[in-house]
């Protein structure tokens, strides 16, 4: 073919969300631009339109205002693939490093390999950048972490490579798909994943990290808080700065030990002392 389609999305927030949704369209690439999300390929968008219009609005229906313009263009072809790698900058977060397929690895760092086009998240936003930082001051050799909502899967194998013994789920089976494909690719050893929430285990864990979205943290903050052992540590993220203060009201019992803001978002790490005993 001697053209394709482009979709341009501007998003006011949520981007990752939205990224997600697109990829599990069946969108092999998406680059991101500023406040852009550029869509290509040979076939017709009509779907992502319609996919990114139902998501904004189930959005708003629960309270969260995703505000979002687009525009759909007929392009002249080129390799756009090559230039969507070469749009591709890797990720160094204190001593992990991600980076994909095509990109060597570091010396002396932890290397976690991601290619975002087969992934829910590769360590570019925010709120997964904080959830790195986080997971190598609280993650030690020999714990149990629980990965709440794990996407692409970029945590879990973080806090495997730390040397936790790692158990994940996640709602959308695609999302566990792609965790298996991404821990076999760093030779990551996860115990146990499943699809579901978090009430599919009954075990308690030392570090629990839930990077999702304020709303759902909020509705799921009791099963978060059973799912500690004592002394355990919560790790929460996705939460959009103007949330902070109702997340802080909804885990009041809990010791807050550490807050990390970037940019619009923040999140919070707690120490439950002697909630589950």
């Amino acid at each position: 073919m001697n053209t394709y389609n482009q979709l341009e999305i501007s998003l006011s927030s949520h981007h990752e969300i939205f990224i997600d949704l697109i990829f599990s369209l069946g969108i092999s690439a998406i680059e991101e631009k500023d406040n852009l999300i550029i869509v290509r390929s040979d076939d017709d968008l009509d779907n992502v339109i319609y996919g990114v219009e139902s998501l904004a609005k189930s959005l708003k229906d629960i309270g969260i205002d995703t505000k979002f313009t687009y525009e759909q263009t007929t392009c002249l072809n080129k390799d756009w693939i090559d230039e969507y790698k070469n749009s591709i900058n890797p990720v160094l977060v204190d001593n992990i490093y991600i980076h994909t397929t095509w990109q060597k690895p570091l010396e002396d760092k932890i290397n976690i390999i991601i290619d975002p086009a087969l992934a829910f998240g590769s360590g570019h936003h925010e709120t997964t950048y904080m959830c790195l930082q986080l997971l190598q001051k609280y993650v030690f050799h020999g714990i149990d972490v629980f990965d709440v909502g794990c996407g692409s899967g970029i945590l879990s194998i973080a806090a495997e490579k730390l040397g936790a013994n790692v158990y994940a789920c996640d709602t959308d089976n695609l999302a566990i798909e792609r965790l298996d494909c991404n821990s076999k690719l760093n030779n990551s050893k996860i115990i146990k994943s499943w699809v579901g929430s978090i009430g599919g285990s009954d075990k308690k864990y030392d570090v629990v990290v839930a990077n999702i979205v304020a709303d759902v943290i909020m509705i799921l903050h009791q099963d978060l808080i059973n799912s500690l052992k004592n002394d355990g540590v919560l790790i929460l993220s996705g939460i959009l700065d103007k949330y902070k203060d109702n997340v802080k009201s909804v885990f009041g019992d809990l010791k807050l030990v550490d807050e990390v803001v970037k940019n619009e978002w923040v999140s919070l790490v707690y120490k439950a002392e002697n909630c589950n005993e």
